[in-house]
């Protein structure tokens, strides 16, 4: 009885090893459990880019356009928050400060954000001393689509050196329905999106009080650059449905209000006149804007003369060494204490 107990106790110390080497190993693989298989989800490979959607935002510019509109972009060329924005010689220097003599940038903090489209090689380690604040990060599309690089770039930015610390955020892109998903009702399509957002960033450890608001994106959603918008099957008033669904469910399973990222483009020809719902206006609002006439002012196109919190200005932001590509690139304006207080982010800590 002895030797056989002996025998079990050895038994489940090994065991114990074994799965104690392959938790390791998982950890030390970084995606083991929070690939598209193990998560019951399909990797993205067809959504489009985000230069893709960045020609939706021009085409659609251009329909609406004016004479006055076009002056306006002409007259815009001097500004300096145009395409392309180089980091870090562009978030430190103003040219249109004090009334056209230039100077140093004020109340001005910058971010940037990337997707499976961005070369795993991006020098997260860079970003801080390029005055980079914050970065953003696909996560999920749809009820099914996982972006196949988030666990990768959330881990090594979540494990950036004290001095090198960049706040992480993850984004959903918000779809309006694809094939049998058309027949779900609005409210639990929203809501089924939610659950799979909310349970790849907590399978990759979810949110730290350092990490910037979880957010969804309202915008384009086609199959190819010239497709139709998937959102003309839903009406104004499902397309709110879906999104306080959303926002309801990512509040609950996050404990974090979360941001709406969209563009007055995509608004004005969906929603139309369809007033925001008392949970979208409680959002924070990142607004997509690349118009020459907005960076002349350094103002973005709103909806329904909401204030926004985050702005899109460019998809061609540049660094001047360490990386050749071009990014999306985000402003803040206020001060820092501000951009903590306004979208419930902890500093880090000393």
């Amino acid at each position: 009885m002895v030797a056989t107990s002996r025998w079990i106790v050895l038994a489940l110390v090994c065991a114990g090893l074994i799965a104690g080497t392959k938790s390791n190993a998982q950890a030390a693989a970084g995606t083991a459990s929070t690939d598209a298989v193990s998560l019951g989800l399909t990797e993205l490979k067809d959504d489009l880019s985000r230069q893709q959607l960045f020609g939706e935002i021009q085409a659609t510019d251009r329909r609406s356009g004016s004479a006055s509109a076009r002056r306006a972009e002409e007259a815009a060329e001097s500004f300096d928050l145009r395409g392309p924005f180089r980091f870090p010689a562009d978030t430190t220097y103003d040219p249109s400060a004090n009334d056209g003599a230039g100077g140093p940038r004020v109340d001005s903090y910058f971010g940037i954000d990337i997707s499976h489209y961005t070369s795993p090689s991006f020098p997260l380690d860079l970003l801080k001393i390029r005055n980079v604040q914050f970065l953003y990060m696909k996560a999920t599309q749809g009820a099914k689509g996982l972006d196949g690089k988030f666990a990768y770039f959330w881990k090594r930015a979540g494990e950036l050196p004290k001095g090198r610390q960049v706040h992480r955020g993850a984004y959903h892109f918000l779809s309006a329905c694809q094939d049998a998903d058309c027949a779900i009702a609005p409210a639990a399509w929203g809501k089924l999106q939610a659950e799979t957002f909310v349970r790849v960033i907590n399978a990759n450890g979810g949110l730290l009080p350092t990490d910037m608001p979880p957010v969804v994106d309202l915008e384009w959603d086609k199959a190819s650059a010239n497709g139709p918008d998937r959102w003309q099957r839903r009406s104004p008033q499902e397309i709110v449905q879906i999104v306080d669904a959303f926002l309801a469910e990512v509040q609950a399973g996050l404990g974090r209000t979360p941001m709406i990222y969209t563009a007055q483009a995509w608004w004005n020809e969906r929603m139309k006149a369809t007033p925001m719902s008392p949970a979208m206006k409680s959002a924070s609002l990142w607004l997509a804007d690349y118009s020459k006439s907005s960076r002349a002012i350094e103002v973005p196109r709103t909806i329904n003369a909401t204030k926004w919190a985050l702005w899109q200005f460019t998809d061609a932001g540049t660094m001047a060494t360490g990386f050749a590509g071009a990014f999306d690139t985000n402003i803040y304006k206020g001060s820092l204490p501000d951009l903590y207080r306004s979208l419930g982010v902890q500093d880090f800590a000393p």
